[in-house]
């Protein structure tokens, strides 16, 4: 299923796989000029192929490698002769893409292998110059693209929602945390989201993400100080796990939450340490 909206120059193409019929999980890839940021995932690169057929896509650029990101790639490539522009760690990663976990190839796809250009520090999109910024915690390779002069930034997955509660084994929730404060320093006036969308005034809609997460760090600490498990603390602070937790065998989960954020605060010297967050405040509680 596909369907767009605009806001200004930018077209955001809203793209839903569907398992038996239904429609699971929506991700989205955004135009500006000619050039895609993302591509969705395998599933849906047959719609995506023939929407960019008549809207003059002449290139992709990535944000990271996850598979519904990266999933229309072979199929516009092929078709459209369409430039695949990636940053540097993602390159090797899309040239030989791994094998998916099986509840990701059922959801999304498996992408094909493509080639692949690395970006440089710069990369100018319809004429406007976009910073690339390394934000690692939900993928290593993770950047966003940030336009100074448009106070413009591309998110990726790093946004997200103002609640993010489930999250996969391999992600670094400290490093995220992170990531999302060196964008809200940026203090864009429009943040382009996968998954949320086109977020405006989103200083607050990011220190609100940001908020979270340390008061979850903190309530944590202190119930596992109290002696409860980890399982009875992810219980108390974020509610039972899910359909997708037992889908995923656990890989995607609220208890991976709880555990990264009770781990020491290694990303950054200087950064939130999860002891000192201030309980107080609207998402007590949470």
């Amino acid at each position: 299923m596909l369907k767009t909206t605009t806001h200004g120059p930018l077209t955001r193409i809203q793209l839903e796989p569907t398992i038996l019929g239904r429609p699971v999980y929506q991700v989205s890839a955004f135009l500006l000029g000619d050039t895609l940021i993302d591509s969705g995932c395998p599933k849906t690169a047959p719609e995506l192929l023939e929407w960019s057929r008549f809207h003059g896509v002449r290139r992709i650029v990535h944000t990271h490698h996850h598979e519904d990101h990266v999933g229309g790639d072979m199929l516009l490539a092929r078709e459209l002769g369409v430039e695949i522009v990636a940053p540097p760690r993602t390159v090797p990663i899309l040239k030989s893409y791994y094998r998916i976990p099986l509840y990701r190839k059922i959801v999304w796809g498996q992408p094909a292998n493509v080639e692949v250009r690395a970006m440089e520090e710069e990369i100018v999109i319809a004429g406007r110059r976009f910073q690339v910024i390394p934000t690692p915690g939900h993928a290593s390779d993770h950047v966003c693209l940030h336009s100074p002069e448009a106070e413009l930034l591309f998110t990726g997955d790093l946004y997200i929602s103002p609640r993010v509660l489930y999250l996969r084994r391999a992600e670094d929730a400290w490093t995220q945390l992170q990531s999302l404060h060196l964008a809200a320093s940026l203090r864009p006036q429009l943040v382009v989201c996968s998954h949320a969308g086109f977020v405006e005034n989103p200083g607050p809609a990011l220190a609100h993400r940001i908020k979270h997460w340390e008061q979850l760090a903190y309530q944590a600490r202190e119930l596992r100080r109290e002696g409860l498990s980890l399982r009875a603390v992810t219980r108390r602070l974020v509610g039972r796990e899910g359909w997708m937790t037992w889908v995923s065998g656990g890989d995607f989960a609220k208890i991976n939450l709880v555990r990264s954020l009770l781990e020491p605060d290694t990303a950054t010297a200087g950064g939130p340490q999860c002891g000192s967050v201030n309980p107080g405040g609207p998402d007590a509680g949470v």
